[in-house]
């Protein structure tokens, strides 16, 4: 899985010991990307490498490039596995990566989008 924080003049992708590579290993997935850490920007060519089978990003990224149907079409991101599929996850950014109280309801609706067969358990609304 490959995160994207931003994507209007090139890629920029969370590395490893980032709150998007943390969150991604909390459901069960794997980052795409190694070898460095934090958020970086990452070459066209290194994306094809990493061939991720899924993006995520967050819903102010697509907001940016003017919807999701951008994102998919994105030189960087269209031959990838993902792009090619339409593999893509949007989360809130706060959501997925705020690692607050709703950390626990964040990574099982990961897991959940990362895992659709895998019956994993549905939170209980609160009052």
């Amino acid at each position: 899985m490959l995160f994207v924080l931003s994507a209007a003049r090139g890629l920029v992708v969370a590395g490893e010991n980032s709150s998007a590579g943390t969150m991604i290993e909390l459901a069960g997935g794997q980052n795409a990307v190694r070898g460095f850490t934090g958020y970086k920007p990452l070459t066209p060519e290194a994306v094809l490498a990493a061939a991720p089978d899924f993006i995520l990003t967050a819903s102010h990224v697509v907001a940016a490039l003017g919807g999701i149907e951008a994102l998919t079409k994105h030189p960087d991101l269209s031959l990838t596995p993902a792009g090619k599929t339409g593999r893509i996850i949007v989360r809130d950014a706060l959501f997925l990566l705020g690692f607050g109280p709703r950390l626990g309801e964040a990574t099982l609706d990961l897991a959940r989008a990362l895992h659709p067969t895998a019956g994993l358990p549905k939170l209980a609304s609160l009052p």
